[in-house]
């Protein structure tokens, strides 16, 4: 068991500027972010200086987290950037060694532990709130990297019949 704060490379808060219809670079929020896709076509544009840039640059394998209102908690595995995108100030990133599995940490915040100790860390207010506290404060089950992988490709295996049983 670890801290996601011992696990992360870095856990990092969004870029706060208005969207635009056009610019430089995209900037993804948590409303772009439906069924697990990011709608590349509706992501707006926003100013930003050239050297903030790389700090708040998407990449693969990134995970972005709802850090406030209604979403609190959502995440996102980002699995492709096609347009250079930085994300918004809602969101939190983070990035992890390549010793860890994408997915298996993905599928472990969708899991109850995940929102168990979310809910717990959740600030209780108009707008719920958590923080990048909270998500380096959760405790992660981390097996070697081969049994992650063994978890996900079982997941992945299941995840239809799962799906088709709860249309039912």
């Amino acid at each position: 068991w670890c801290r996601w704060g011992t696990i992360s490379e870095s856990i990092q808060y969004g870029y706060n500027a208005p969207a635009k219809e056009n610019g430089r670079i995209k900037m993804v929020r948590i409303s772009d972010i439906q069924d697990n896709k990011v709608l590349w076509d509706t992501v707006p544009f926003c100013d930003i200086d050239e050297e903030s840039i790389e700090t708040y640059l998407l990449k693969q394998n990134d995970i972005l987290f709802a850090r406030t209102g209604g979403t609190v908690g959502k995440s996102y595995l980002v699995k492709e950037v096609p347009k250079d995108a930085i994300y918004a100030g809602y969101l939190i990133r983070t990035r992890y060694s390549n010793n860890l599995s994408p997915e298996y940490l993905k599928f472990f915040m969708e899991s109850e532990l995940y929102w168990i100790q979310l809910r717990n860390g959740t600030i209780a207010t108009a707008q719920p709130n958590c923080n990048g506290k909270t998500l380096a404060n959760m405790l992660v089950p981390i097996p070697p990297l081969a049994e992650q992988k063994r978890i996900v490709a079982k997941i992945e295996e299941i995840m239809p019949m799962i799906e088709r049983l709860t249309l039912r």
